[in-house]
């Protein structure tokens, strides 16, 4: 027996074992260790899963993708997450512009003023005719454009007007409207003997428009007007061959107004077709896209009287997942509320601000914002309000609303291109915001700080994934660390045997 003064023999077996497995201790932490690291960065998002990109369409039916790799989406390309559309730093996006049909030449005068008013897009048709090419008809949109055969050519008319390829018109007119900022929606209208000649035609058109316009920075997607017998996954498959990033829409009936079209793609929806154009119609519809949560391009002409239902107040780009957006026309109150998380699932990046569009003419004396969970960081008067989450903030109330006469600068056109600066580190306390305006709190949510939105989990599989991973990762932790409880207390039953031996 050992008495409580007698030392420890080095040399007694279960002392050698107890020794031989402190030994090897270190290395089964450092294995565990590792693992829960992996396990906890997929639970908290630090290693993505996947790129947000349209969903592919793997079908017999569907043609094999003509480019060997997938590039990276250019600038200002639009994706889907959910029944979203989404830019590529998350942000959840609602366009609103108006319709040129096909062939029709555009100039920078006439896009600019539609920027004025709060239009953030441009709808352009072009014709399909029953061998899959693409004609341009002559047409004029805006009072400096030209048509073909003037001897001075305006900026948006193309270079050479009686060419037969179609192709060309809508490229220069696609230049000018992006040059202003906005984005291009390209609409293909199918001619009657188009139509007749079926899905294999279709295929070919969409292959050689979206070739072309593959790598053009600010395209919404292409917009296809079929029939309901076309088959959507050999023309999706057509679109992929050779634009992997830009998504294809198809034409159907508004769920929310049986007079009114739409364009999807699957849960996404813009409304794409009016049934009128009396202000009274515009109103009601312009109401239900708001309900609805999207965006829309007006497919009538304009007029002062419709020009003014249009040009409201809204949320162009939003950090974050809507909760609700609604306008009263009448007090001329907006009022916005949102989720600061990206509907993809991710954190966003540092900088990334929420956009309100705030049309020249909407408020003649000026407006105020009143934001709480975000800080506003556009200058007063600011035709685009620019909001930068609050650090910490769980959810984001907005509200934009009249000024009392004087109390606040006139609204000024928006810039070109993104009119609202990246901001930096949070705002040091006591920091006031722009006279006229208020808000709490810093210019970023800095739990996001070195978050890359882009390399998010595909829209067709985010959803599954923002389930699974947690779960995946939880489990895995939970494993690791049962693991590791285990092993401790296999020490520590071995150290008491022999200790009491």
């Amino acid at each position: 027996m050992y008495s409580s003064g007698d030392p420890v023999a080095l040399d007694h077996p279960s002392r050698g074992r107890r020794s031989a497995g402190m030994r090897r201790a270190p290395a089964r932490l450092a294995v565990t260790t590792a693992v829960a690291t992996v396990a906890i960065q997929l639970t908290t998002g630090a290693v993505p899963a996947a790129r947000a990109q349209p969903a592919p369409e793997v079908t017999s039916g569907s043609p094999a993708p003509a480019r060997s790799a997938v590039t990276d989406p250019p600038a200002g390309t639009v994706l889907r997450a959910g029944r979203f559309i989404v830019d590529l730093d998350g942000r959840t996006l609602f366009v609103r512009g108006v319709s040129v049909p096909p062939g029709a030449a555009l100039d920078q005068a006439t896009v600019a003023q539609w920027a004025a008013v709060g239009f953030t897009a441009v709808s352009l048709g072009v014709r399909m005719e029953a061998d899959g090419t693409f004609t341009g008809q002559p047409g004029r949109v805006g009072g400096s454009a030209r048509l073909p055969g003037d001897a001075d050519k305006t900026v948006g008319d193309t270079a050479d007007n009686t060419a037969g390829d179609g192709l060309d018109r809508l490229a220069a007119s696609v230049a000018v409207v992006t040059g202003q900022g906005l984005r291009a929606m390209i609409q293909i209208v199918p001619t009657a003997a188009a139509v007749r000649a079926g899905d294999e035609v279709f295929a070919a058109g969409l292959r050689r428009l979206s070739g072309r316009f593959r790598d053009v920075a600010g395209l919404v997607g292409f917009e296809l007007m079929v029939p309901a017998s076309a088959n959507p996954l050999l023309l999706s498959g057509a679109v992929r061959a050779e634009d992997t990033n830009h998504l294809l829409w198809r034409s159907s009936p508004a769920s929310f107004d049986p007079t009114a079209s739409t364009a999807t793609n699957d849960e996404a929806v813009l409304l794409v077709g009016w049934a009128a154009g009396d202000p009274a119609t515009v109103l009601r519809l312009v109401s239900a896209a708001e309900t609805a949560q999207i965006g829309w391009f007006f497919d009538r002409p304009l007029t002062g009287t419709t020009l003014a239902v249009l040009a409201r107040p809204y949320p162009s780009a939003v950090a974050g997942v809507p909760v609700s957006s609604t306008y009263n026309p009448s007090g001329r109150l907006l009022a916005l509320s949102y989720l600061p998380v990206s509907p993809t699932g991710s954190a966003f990046r540092r900088g990334v601000a929420t956009q309100i569009r705030v049309p020249v003419g909407a408020y003649p004396d000026g407006y105020l914002v009143r934001a709480s969970g975000a800080t506003v960081v556009s200058a007063p008067g600011a035709g685009v309000v620019c909001l930068a989450t609050d650090t910490g903030a769980a959810r984001v109330d907005v509200r934009v609303e009249p000024a009392p006469a004087g109390g606040a600068p006139p609204v000024a056109p928006p810039p070109p291109g993104d009119p609202c600066p990246q901001a930096g580190a949070t705002t040091p306390a006591g920091t006031t915001t722009p006279a006229g305006q208020t808000g709490r709190g810093g210019h970023s949510d800095d739990r996001a700080a070195d978050r890359a939105v882009d390399k998010v989990a595909d829209d067709d599989v985010n959803g599954v994934l923002l389930w699974a991973l947690p779960l995946a990762g939880a489990t895995g932790t939970a494993v690791v660390l049962g693991g590791l409880l285990s092993t401790t207390r296999r020490g520590r039953r071995r150290g008491l045997v022999t200790g009491g031996g």
